[in-house]
Formats: structure tokens, C-alpha cells, sequence
């Protein structure tokens, strides 16, 4: 089967021009506090919405049979723990969650942090048709935390869009079947309007050398490539080289070359190709035999715990900690604020090096509930931020050595949790452990949270200092891919190619 790209553009201006119709006619928002909120939970996903709940609770049943497809598809993946989504009625509550910017330049979001992966979705709306537009957002951000989640396989920029977008549009036209290969409309549209990105350009564009204003057309371009070299170019297996090669640090333009056997000019004439006529297959199969249909759950948070629910993602994804404060003075003047959310003020008052204010604030939670783990993650977070930038001499060793019996309390109750390794390894360190010891925490934070930057540098960091050059490489060299910082991405180049003779980097097999 095969899906014309032009043919359904008008379709997609008509869709485009009623989202404008209806923002028109739109009743004044409220704010996050006055919304209501609720959780709709199946067996892989907790979705927190102020939403329509049985749109929501579709949208739940369809990432259910969504995943069960992708994990065939994607074999390798480790679908790990269940995923909270959030998802943002309309745009103006999205908005409010990640930041004016954010908010008009993207419709979803993923990210993985050492405390959980977590996904953000904008709604579109409060009718039930444009909520269910928002399933391909949700797959597109779920197809990230499979390729990703438990993972250092790193896929450049126009892929990791491309192959996403790809996955976004998977269909289920009939009773246990799915159709996959569709065009994304808004992909389309980028596609006819702007034209595809120059061939080499896509194939080196990263998010830091691309402008925001650019990053629509690597989705777009992206999907083109990815679908052609999923669906037409027959060299699926020899893609898998050039991921390795990537991974390794091969230049991006020249390993595709080599892995696929074709020139930059012939991989180009296909790609003008699949523009010019703007045809592209489609392919269907069986959903998995053993996938049994769920019925996720819904119950509408009271208003206490709604705001603690919302004040944990501002403060996890760091977004918009602003909304934090309108949040908690709403609460405040309700009289709802709760203990909890207290505490997730005081952390974010932690990150922003506010100490005394956060130990203010944790010093108002009743006695009979600092034995919650929310209690005990913040104060001993405070405890190891406190002392962190103070010389040696001069840190408070009875802090340090609190916060690390809290950080052991906490990762002997919530051992998936990477963010209490990390405490506790940080907390050993300045309590003058030996390095063997806390690196043993350091390192099962790693394992637990092998993408997040910080653990992965300090870990390589460790390895380094021990001269492991085996499993530094390991560490090392996936994390080139993530460093931002030229700096540190020179001096973390410049150790790596001196232990690399001596044991070479562990090779990354791409399943």
C-alpha cells in the first residue's frame, strides 16, 4: 500500500485552521492550582491530565497496544519501569509547565533524568477529536524512551526525530492488526512549504548546530530519510554498522557511506527522489498474540495532591520553576498546601542554592511524617548541597554523615531510584570514603541512569583516576555524545585517546 504525501495536505489545513477557530472561541484559563487534575493508570503508563479523562483513558489503551507492537519492532529495547506522562490540556496549561518558548515551539517532550524518565504531552484542546490528534505526539515521545531508556546507544539527531516520527503513526485499522508507515501531516506540511534540508546538512545536525527555528524541517527530512531506509532501501542491517560506527566516533557523513556501500550523491538522488514524488509505502502486521486489551483506571486527584503531582514535574524537568512559586501562594491562600508539596518547594529551593530557605521550609513538616521518602530524599539532598562547595576542612561532618544514612534508608527502600545512588556516593566522597567504596554507589546510580550526564562524567571521571581503561572507554565514549561543554568535551576526548591504546573502547552492538 502505498500513502501520497500532497494529496492529504488540505485535509491537514483544515484540522490546522479549526485549532485556530476554536482558541478563538476559547473561555478564560485557570491557572495549574484551580485545574482539575486527574490519574489514569494501565499497566505501563500513569498519566497525570487535566484533560478529558475518558479521552485520556484512550489514549492510555492505545500506548498500551502501541508498546506491545514496538517492542517487536524494535528488538533490544528495555521498556524498564512504568512511564508517567503528563499531559497538558491545552496550551496555555502546557505553557505553564515548561515555559513560554518551549511552549510555542514543541507539542511534546521526553527527557530521562537520574530520578525517571518522564514524557510531556500538549493536548491541543478539550474537544475529544483534537485530544486523540495527540496519540502521535505520545508515540513519537514513548519511541524515545524505548530507543533510550537503560541504554548508551546514541542515534544522531535526524534519526532519533526521523525514526520517532516514523513510529508516531502507527495505525490499528482492524482487531489485532497494525498499519505503520504514514505520513505525519505537520511533517508533510514542513516538507511542502520549506523544502527538505540539504542532504549533508541533515546528516550532521545536531540539536546544539541547529536553530530552533530549523529543528522542524530535521523532523520532517528525518522521517523522509528514516522511512526510506526502514522501508525501501533494503539495507536495514547495514544501517546497524554505521549506528556503531557513530557511537565510535566516525565521522557521520562518511561511516553512512561506507555502511550502506553508496556515495553521499547516490544516497542523495533517492532522498530528492522520495520528495519529488512523494509516494511512500505502507506495511501491516499482527499485534502480538499474548497482548491482552487494558482498561486503565481513573480517579480524580484531590486538589492537595494535584499540585504536588505538578510541583514535582516543574521542579524535575526544571522547565518553568517560576509556575513553582504562583503554585504554592494559590495553596497557600487555599489553605491546601500540603506538607509534600513544602517539600518539593524546598527542593527546588535546593537546586537554586537557597539552603537556609529550604531548611526553613523542611523545618514546617510535622515530626510524624519525616519518615516519608519525599521527606528524607529532600533533607538529605540539602545536607549533600550544602557542604558540596565548601573546602574540606570546613564542611559539617555530622550534616554529611545524616544525609548519608538517609540516602542508605532511601536506596534500601527504593533501590530502582539512580538519583539516591548518587546522593549516597556523593556523600561518601566528602566524608572521605575510599574511592573504591563510594565509586561502588557511583556506579549502580550509572547503571540505573547510564544517559545522565552528570553520573556518566563523574563515573568516567573515577575510572580515569583508576586508570581502568576498559571500562573507561565504555563510559567515556558515549558520553562525547552528550557533553555540551567544549571544554569538557575536549579534556574527556583528550583522556580517552590517551588510555584508548591501551584497551579500546567496549564496541556498542546495535540490535
Amino acid at each position: 500500500m502505498v500513502r501520497n504525501m500532497f494529496s492529504r495536505a488540505p485535509a491537514f489545513l483544515v484540522i490546522f485552521f479549526s485549532f485556530a477557530l476554536a482558541a478563538c472561541g476559547a473561555q478564560q484559563n485557570l491557572g495549574l492550582g484551580e485545574e482539575t487534575w486527574y490519574q489514569v493508570d494501565s499497566t505501563n503508563f500513569r498519566i497525570i491530565t487535566n484533560g478529558e479523562p475518558e479521552v485520556v483513558k484512550i489514549l492510555a489503551s492505545d500506548l498500551e497496544r502501541y508498546r506491545a507492537v514496538a517492542l517487536t519492532l524494535m528488538p533490544g529495547s528495555k521498556a524498564g519501569q512504568k512511564l508517567t506522562i503528563y499531559a497538558a490540556a491545552d496550551r496555555q496549561t502546557y505553557g505553564s509547565l515548561v515555559g513560554a518558548e518551549l511552549g510555542e515551539l514543541t507539542n511534546g517532550l521526553f527527557d530521562t533524568t537520574a530520578e525517571g524518565s518522564y514524557a510531556l504531552v500538549n493536548l491541543d484542546g478539550r474537544s475529544g477529536e483534537r485530544q486523540l490528534a495527540a496519540r502521535e505526539f505520545l508515540f513519537h515521545e514513548y519511541t524515545h524512551f524505548l530507543s533510550y531508556n537503560g541504554t548508551t546507544i546514541h542515534y544522531p539527531y535526524w534519526y532519533s526525530e526521523g525514526f520517532a516520527e516514523f513510529m508516531s503513526t502507527m495505525d490499528f485499522p482492524a482487531q489485532g492488526h497494525y498499519e505503520i508507515g504514514g505520513i505525519p501531516e505537520e511533517r508533510a506540511m514542513t516538507l511542502l512549504y520549506t523544502e527538505p534540508l540539504p542532504l549533508e546538512q541533515l546528516l550532521r545536525a545536531t540539536v546544539q548546530n541547529i536553530p530552533d527555528e530549523e529543528k522542524s524541517r530535521v523532523y520532517a527530512s528525518g522521517w523522509m530519510l528514516a522511512h526510506w531506509v526502514i522501508m525501501e532501501s533494503g539495507k536495514a542491517e547495514e544501517f546497524k554498522e554505521y549506528v556503531e560506527a557513530y557511537n565510535n566516533g566516525a565521522d557521520p557523513v562518511e561511516s553512512l557511506e561506507r555502511a550502506l556501500g553508496m556515495t553521499l550523491a547516490e544516497i542523495d538522488r533517492e532522498y530528492k527522489r522520495l520528495f519529488e514524488e512523494g509516494r511512500f509505502d505502507l506495511a501491516s502486521g499482527a499485534v502480538p498474540a499474548d497482548f491482552r486489551e487494558v482498561n486503565p483506571k481513573v480517579h480524580r486527584l484531590l486538589p492537595q495532591r494535584a499540585m504536588v503531582e505538578v510541583g514535582r514535574f516543574l521542579v524535575l524537568s526544571g522547565y518553568n520553576l517560576e509556575e513553582l512559586y504562583s503554585l504554592v501562594r494559590y495553596a497557600r491562600a487555599k489553605n491546601i498546601a500540603s506538607p509534600e508539596l513544602i517539600s518539593v518547594q524546598a527542593e527546588a529551593e535546593t537546586r537554586l542554592g537557597n539552603f537556609d530557605r529550604a531548611e526553613r521550609l523542611l523545618a514546617t513538616v510535622p515530626v510524624s511524617l519525616r519518615d516519608k521518602f519525599w521527606y528524607q530524599s529532600a533533607d538529605a539532598w540539602l545536607g549533600v548541597n550544602r557542604e558540596m562547595f565548601k573546602p574540606g576542612p570546613a564542611r559539617d561532618r555530622k550534616r554529611l554523615k545524616k544525609a548519608c544514612d538517609k540516602f542508605t534508608f532511601l536506596v534500601n527502600n527504593e533501590s530502582d531510584n539512580a538519583f539516591h545512588w548518587y546522593g549516597l556516593a556523593m556523600a561518601m566522597e566528602m566524608l572521605d570514603y575510599p574511592r573504591e567504596k563510594y565509586t561502588q554507589m557511583l556506579e549502580q546510580a550509572y547503571l540505573r541512569a547510564p544517559r545522565q550526564v552528570e553520573i556518566s562524567q563523574w563515573l568516567a571521571m573515577e575510572l580515569y583516576e583508576q586508570k581502568d581503561a576498559e571500562y573507561f572507554a565504555q563510559v567515556a565514549q558515549p558520553l562525547l555524545l552528550e557533553l555540551t561543554n567544549e571544554h569538557e568535551y575536549q579534556q574527556m576526548k583528550m583522556m580517552l585517546a590517551e588510555l584508548k591504546p591501551k584497551a579500546g573502547a567496549k564496541k556498542v552492538v546495535v540490535q
